[in-house]
């Protein structure tokens, strides 16, 4: 026979000193965020399923046939107006800050210059005039018009170039390194200069040497130039 006295005391078993199993917080967290995911899944999952279905409500203008398209196109909608709004107020907002910001910051600044003592200026002790820079002599004027056909003129064949725009004419003064190049050189370089006196609006080139002599001149028939001059220097 047992007395009730004689019965064990209650309490927790030694083997479990807690009453429930202990569980780590943040483990039953990331469960628990889990189990939200899942469950925020299937709910997604139902909705578009009744949406794709026709089942949701949707205003009675709205035609039925196009039901499953109304609330895509309301989130959307509602999507862009505050893409809109974060991008017209953001710039404003960030404007204001800074405009905000700058009084405070040139109050800081000039503090400093406000609370420095007034330094007196030092004697004043006479400075020895600068010295002269030397004379430069003047620079060489350039013929602009020289200086374009010198790009065709490699080996500075060209002693001068004299225009005539009224006719149309372009004479060029020739150095006698023009006379010492092979025949065929001094047609191709001929050639050149009148292509280049073309683009620059004169349609008519004759190559002359130092006494005023005519060496060639465009041809008047044909295309290219005529050299009057010898075959060979």
């Amino acid at each position: 026979m047992t007395l009730p006295f004689d019965a064990p005391p209650a309490g927790p078993d030694p083997a479990h000193p807690y009453p429930a199993p202990y569980e780590e917080p943040w483990g039953r967290l990331a469960f628990d965020l889990r189990a939200a995911l899942a469950s925020t899944g299937l709910r997604v999952r139902e909705l578009a399923r009744r949406n794709r279905q026709g089942e949701l409500s949707v205003p009675g203008f709205w035609p039925p046939s196009l039901a499953w398209l109304f609330w895509p196109l309301l989130l959307a909608l509602l999507l862009a107006l505050v893409l809109a709004l974060v991008t017209a107020v953001g710039p404003a907002l960030v404007r204001r800050s800074d405009s905000a910001g700058e009084p405070a910051q040139e109050l800081v600044q000039s503090q400093p210059l406000q609370q420095q003592p007034a330094q007196q200026p030092p004697d004043k002790q006479p400075v020895p005039p600068a010295p002269s820079p030397p004379e430069q002599a003047p620079p060489l004027a350039i013929d602009p018009l020289l200086a374009l056909l010198a790009e065709d003129d490699p080996r500075g064949c060209i002693a001068s170039a004299r225009p005539y725009p009224g006719q149309g004419r372009l004479d060029l003064e020739l150095a006698p390194t023009f006379l010492a190049l092979a025949g065929p050189l001094r047609q191709q370089q001929a050639d050149q200069w009148l292509e280049r006196s073309r683009e620059l609006g004169y349609e008519r080139l004759r190559l002359l040497d130092g006494s005023g002599a005519l060496l060639a001149q465009a041809a008047r028939v044909g295309s290219g130039m005529v050299l009057l001059g010898p075959a060979s220097p």
